[in-house]
C-alpha cells in the first residue's frame, strides 16, 4: 500500500470521534499506536493523531514537510541505491588501542546530508534544526523506509488480527542513500587516517590523537560542508559482539 499523497493531521482528542464514525461502516481500516502519533488508515487515507505532549504536537509538521520534499525530489528522477556500507566499522589492528584517542562527530549528520543532497528543502532543513527533540528529525527520515504493524478494523470493529504494511521501495532507497552517504564519508576519512584510524560508529570517527590527524579530519569535513564537533576526551569505543562478527 502506498500513501505518498500525504496524510491528515488531527488533534489527539479527535481520535475517538473518527473511530466512532467507523462503527457500522463496511470495509477494512488499519490502526496503530506510535511513539509520536497514533495512525489510522481508512479508504486509502492516513490520519495522524499526534501525542498530546507539547514537543511532539509542535514538531509533527516535520513528517509532512519531509514527505512533501522527498516527493518533489524523486519526481522525474531515477533513484539508484548506493553501495551498502556498515553502520559501524573497526580497524582490526586497533581493536585494543591503548594510546591517546580523539573523535570527531558530525552534527545532525543524516539531516545535513539530506539537505546537501537536495532531498529536503532549505526551509525544512532550517526549521528542523530549531526542534529541541532531534529524534523527530531522525524519525521523519526513518519514516521513509519504515514498515509498521497495524491492527485490522473490520466493518468498524477492532479485531485481534494485525497486518504489516511495507515501505515504498523508492523512498527506502532515498533513506538508505542518506545513510550510506554518511558511512562513505567515514570510510574516506578512515583511509586518510590509515593506521591511526580506530573505528567509526554511524557519524562519529575515532582515531589516534595528533594535531595532524585532527586537522586532516576537520579539513575534510569542512570541504564537504559537513558540520562537526571535536570530542576532546571521548569515552573509549567498545567493540560489541555484533561488530566482532562483521569487522
Amino acid at each position: 500500500m502506498s500513501l505518498q499523497n500525504g496524510f491528515t493531521i488531527l488533534r489527539h482528542d479527535q481520535q475517538k470521534i473518527i473511530l466512532d464514525k467507523l462503527k457500522g461502516k463496511k470495509g477494512i481500516a488499519y490502526y496503530r499506536k506510535g511513539s509520536f502519533s497514533d495512525e489510522l488508515i481508512w479508504q486509502n487515507r492516513k490520519f495522524l493523531f499526534p501525542s498530546p505532549k507539547k514537543k511532539v504536537t509542535t514538531g509533527v509538521w516535520i513528517f509532512r514537510s519531509v514527505q512533501n520534499d522527498v516527493k518533489d525530489f524523486i519526481e522525474n528522477r531515477r533513484i539508484r541505491e548506493k553501495e551498502k556500507l556498515p553502520v559501524n566499522y573497526w580497524n582490526a589492528k586497533n581493536r585494543s588501542f591503548r594510546g591517546k584517542i580523539t573523535a570527531t562527530d558530525i552534527d545532525h549528520a543524516y539531516w545535513r546530508i539530506a539537505y546537501l543532497e537536495g532531498v529536503i528543502k532549505p526551509k525544512t532543513y532550517k526549521k528542523g534544526l530549531l526542534l529541541k527533540d532531534k529524534s523527530l528529525r531522525l524519525a521523519s527520515l526513518a519514516n521513509l523506509a519504515s514498515h509498521k504493524e497495524y491492527i485490522i478494523i473490520k466493518d468498524g470493529v477492532m479485531t485481534n488480527k494485525t497486518i504489516e504494511l511495507k515501505f515504498d521501495p523508492i523512498l527506502q532507497k532515498v533513506y538508505n542513500n542518506i545513510r550510506y552517504d554518511c558511512y562513505e564519508h567515514m570510510m574516506i576519512m578512515a583511509k586518510m587516517l590509515g593506521e591511526d584510524f580506530i573505528c567509526y560508529k554511524t557519524d562519529c570517527i575515532y582515531y589516534r590523537d595528533t594535531p595532524a590527524n585532527r586537522d586532516m579530519v576537520q579539513t575534510y569535513l569542512d570541504t564537504v560542508s559537513l558540520e562537526w564537533k571535536q570530542l576532546v576526551e571521548p569515552e573509549k569505543p567498545i567493540l560489541n559482539e555484533e561488530e566482532k562478527e562483521i569487522n
